[in-house]
Order: C-alpha cells, then structure tokens, then sequence
C-alpha cells in the first residue's frame, strides 16, 4: 500500500463544534487512518491553557465547493499519487455521522501522536461521500489559538 501525509492548522479562535478539517475517499480510492498527531498554536506566544477536544467523524455525504487544504505528500516516493482529498473548507460542508467515532482530550500547552496500526484499522471505503472530518468539540479557542493537525494515511 501507498502512504501519504500531510497536514492542516485550523483558521485561529475557531468556534465549538465547528469542522477544520476533511480527508475524503475519491470515487476510486478509500483509505486507511493510520496516525494523527495533533496540537494547538498560539500565534508567537506560549498558548492559554485550557482542555480542548478534538472531534473525529465520519461523514455521511460529499459536501459541496470544497477549499482544498495541503497536498498529500508520498512517504514513499515510487507510489502513485494520493486519491484521498484532504480539504480545508466548503460552501456546505459533508454532513456528520450521528456521533464522534473518536474524541481527543488534551491541554492546549501539550500534543497528541495517536498510531492506528495492525488491528486498530480505521478503514474508509471508496466513494466521494466517505471521509473523516476533524472537530474542535466542547470550547471555543482563544484568540490567536489554532489546531495543528498531521495525518497519515494508507490507499
């Protein structure tokens, strides 16, 4: 299998329960997660503390007019390029699962490197509808505050 990473900072002060981020299945391609790291920035300061939730979603439709974000960047330079989409905006975003599959405590002044490897699959099947989207849940970031967010994923 083919693996790529990329990454996304969210827009700063970003507001509870809003989505910053999407990895989304091409028609052709799914993928599998297979690690996350994640953090907050504070402009040039040290960041407020305070516990920040992040969100993980599968969504349920395709959205409309994405922005897309970072491009996938091969970890092994001989694959093919990525299918997997990873957008950092929409006109009308994909609409949300009923429930996070997974939620992300941590302090604003700490980080998060979470590897979903062997049996920990976090499988998405091909089909412009399937993705991921990333949440910040629970508090509003202060100003300045934005989510870092690596991700690999395998195709």
């Amino acid at each position: 299998m083919a693996r790529f990473q990329t990454f996304i900072e969210s827009s700063a002060a970003i507001a509870a329960d809003t989505g910053f981020a999407w990895l989304m299945s091409s028609a052709n391609n799914g993928y599998l997660l297979r690690r996350i790291t994640i953090g907050i920035r504070a402009g040039t300061g040290v960041p407020t503390s305070m516990q920040a939730v992040l969100g993980i979603n599968r969504v349920t439709s395709a959205g409309t007019t994405p922005v897309a974000g970072m491009a996938a960047v091969r970890m092994r330079p001989w694959s093919a390029a990525a299918g997997a989409v990873w957008n950092q905006s929409y006109a009308t975003p994909p609409a949300n699962g009923t429930a996070d599959f997974f939620r992300v405590p941590i302090n604003t002044q700490s980080g998060v490197d979470l590897p979903w490897e062997f049996g920990e699959d976090v499988v998405l099947l091909n089909g412009t509808s399937n993705g991921l989207a990333f949440i910040n849940r629970s508090n509003a970031l202060p100003a300045s505050h934005q989510w870092v967010l690596s991700c690999e994923w395998e195709e």
